[in-house]
């Protein structure tokens, strides 16, 4: 009898969060499968946004170049406008600068080696499947849908269709397959995986139901800043911004009218019908835009509801099947942190499987406390995010209408007249209104200008001395216990990123954060003895050279070191503990604990050779 067949890791769903961990995987050389019910890549540009952790991730995998070379432009969308429509009598309402872009570019420069940047999902997601196509041959497979999971003791049980519809990804009936993973992730978009397992999802849900197309229209041509990227509509009539739409461009890249794609989105209102047809879009878009006999080549449509939900676990209770990205958290797209939170789940997620499949089938047990943290670590991340997105989406909508005094129950002609005052600078009374339009953009930092919640996010589990606690994080938490969110503080409190800096090695320049090893811990120094002494399979030593590496003076500064001491950083560039003082570096290499000591704060398995330390 053949023996049955076991993939050391199943993935479910091929979008970017799937694809980015099958990358990962194949780089740590972990066999695996991945399974997507779709023929190909998705149709539907989705989400656009990469924050610098996305990108850091990319230049770690090696597709940054080409995410950068197939994305928009830097210049395309540095700001973000209102504006009462793009027709002849169109006017603009206000701008500002947004994303890294303008006033806020040497900020962005300096907290990573990467920029934010702008690709819709249908060109980034080609990139990630031919990156892991090319890794992984044949454990690639479109066209298979997941219909089935059984979590058993010893392995996760998965029934496989294949055979889809290539337009709609349904199902036709195909053949059946019964596959065996001791791990599976869960990243189909929370289709079945976790309603499958009983994990419940927890939150707001069909907040506002959306509606979205995707079109291909000469749009620059009429447009009057080829700069911005987000063009928000506040027509009093259709209820204010959301209501009204909002429109940006999706390349392909660099724009040009006979090719160019763009995205319209807008809440559907009482009168609409309560499912778009081509034509009601094509009348909406028309309606909104103004622009006279705009040739429209509608390629989507797509209904949506806005969710902000978190699920209630991460990892299911057998152990064995982890969720990412939308399978454990859908969030509002206010601040574009939806699909950049689910490739830090990745990260997280990723290393920590690979050490438990290498250690073998007989050592998983020992594994669990490492794989725990997992959701103890990204659930308080989803939960903030999908709360601060929905809060982006309030004071998007009540932040600008209200500045431009357009009331939800008020009459049309109150709400008109008032946008008339605001843009009318001889009508005195528009400048109460003006100065609340710039008031607001104070609240709408949080949405357009918030590194402090794209890269300065941390696990405050790992500050295990308490550190933190004295300094509020380095400044990137509030006394009343909220993040800063329009600020990034670059610290190396355990739980935080490892702070970036360029260093010049010879002809290359290159991050701190190029530091990073994929497998193993790093201890970074500017001193080599006693720290090279600390050396092991486990932790690999950085020492750089003020003299040699050009490092910047205030790197040490912001790691909260001293020129003798060291930081140790996780694979996933997280620290987990620092260090000043170098004779108790040379007691520790002397007693040979530092292996037992990493392997606590790792929560790995220890033996008799490896036993608890505490440096």
């Amino acid at each position: 009898m053949a023996q049955t067949k076991i993939h050391p890791v199943a993935i479910i769903g091929g979008g970017p969060v799937g694809l980015t961990t099958s990358i990962s995987l194949s780089l740590r050389n972990i066999p695996h499968v991945l399974f997507e019910r779709y023929p190909s890549t998705s149709i539907h540009p989705k989400a656009l946004g990469l924050n610098q952790r996305s990108l850091e991730l990319f230049r770690s995998l090696g597709i940054e170049e080409e995410i950068k070379r197939i994305g928009a432009p830097p210049e395309s969308f540095c700001r973000t406008a209102w504006y009462t429509s793009l027709g002849p009598e169109g006017r603009e309402i206000f701008k500002r600068d947004a994303w890294g872009g303008g006033i806020y570019a040497e900020e962005y420069t300096e907290a990573s080696p990467c920029d934010y940047t702008i690709l819709p999902q249908i060109r980034l997601e080609p990139i990630l499947h031919k990156r892991a196509k090319e890794l992984n041959p044949e454990g690639i497979v479109n066209g298979a849908t997941v219909v089935g999971i059984e979590e058993n003791n010893d392995t996760v049980r998965l029934r496989v269709r294949y055979g889809r519809n290539k337009k709609t990804g349904d199902d036709d009936g195909g053949q059946e397959e019964i596959v065996h993973a001791r791990y599976v992730v869960a990243a189909d978009g929370g289709r079945m995986a976790a309603e499958a397992l009983g994990i419940k999802m927890e939150g707001e849900r069909d907040i506002i139901d959306m509606v979205s197309a995707h079109m291909r229209a000469p749009i620059s041509r009429y447009h009057p800043d080829p700069n911005v990227f987000i063009s928000w509509f506040i027509d009093p009539s259709l209820g204010g911004s959301i209501g009204t739409g909002y429109l940006y461009h999706a390349g392909p890249y660099p724009m040009n009218p006979d090719t160019e794609e763009w995205m319209f989105a807008c809440a559907l209102n009482p009168n609409d019908p309560q499912k778009f047809e081509a034509e009601d879009m094509l009348k909406r878009i028309h309606r909104t835009l103004k622009i006279p006999n705009l040739e429209i080549e509608l390629k989507s449509v797509s209904h949506w509801f806005v969710n902000s939900i978190v699920a209630k676990r991460f990892r299911s209770e057998g152990g064995r099947v982890f969720l990412e990205g939308d399978t454990a958290h859908r969030i509002p797209p206010w601040g574009a942190l939806g699909l950049n939170t689910g490739l830090q789940d990745v990260q997280n997620l990723v290393w920590k499987l690979a050490m438990a499949v290498k250690a073998g089938e007989s050592e998983e047990g020992r594994y669990d406390a490492l794989l725990d943290t997992y959701e103890e670590e990204r659930r308080p991340i989803a939960l903030r995010v999908a709360h601060s997105s929905l809060t982006n989406l309030r004071n998007h909508g009540l932040g600008m209408d209200r500045a431009l005094g357009i009331l939800p129950d008020a009459a049309p002609e109150e709400n008109v007249k008032s946008l008339a005052a605001f843009l009318d600078k001889e009508d005195p009374g528009g400048d109460r209104l003006r100065d609340a339009v710039e008031k607001a953009q104070e609240i709408l930092d949080t949405e357009f200008h918030a590194p402090g919640a794209e890269i300065g996010w941390f696990y405050p589990n790992l500050d295990v001395d308490g550190e933190g606690a004295k300094s509020y994080h380095g400044g990137q938490v509030m006394e009343t216990g909220d993040m800063v969110v329009t600020e990034y503080f670059p610290s190396a409190i355990p739980g935080h990123h490892l702070p970036h800096t360029w260093l010049k090695r010879g002809e290359k320049q290159v991050s701190t954060r190029d530091l990073v090893d994929s497998d193993r811990c790093v201890l970074i120094t500017m001193l080599e003895e006693p720290w090279t002494k600390l050396r092991s399979d486990l932790v690999k030593v950085e020492v750089v050279n003020r003299t040699t590496d050009s490092v910047d003076r205030d790197w040490t500064r912001l790691c909260g070191i001293a020129p003798s001491g060291a930081i140790l950083v996780r694979p996933d560039g997280i620290v987990i503990w620092r260090c000043n003082d170098a004779e108790k570096a040379s007691e520790i290499a002397s007693s040979g604990t530092f292996d037992g000591f990493v392997r606590h704060l790792l929560k790995l398995p220890f033996s008799e050779r490896h036993g608890p330390s505490n440096p």
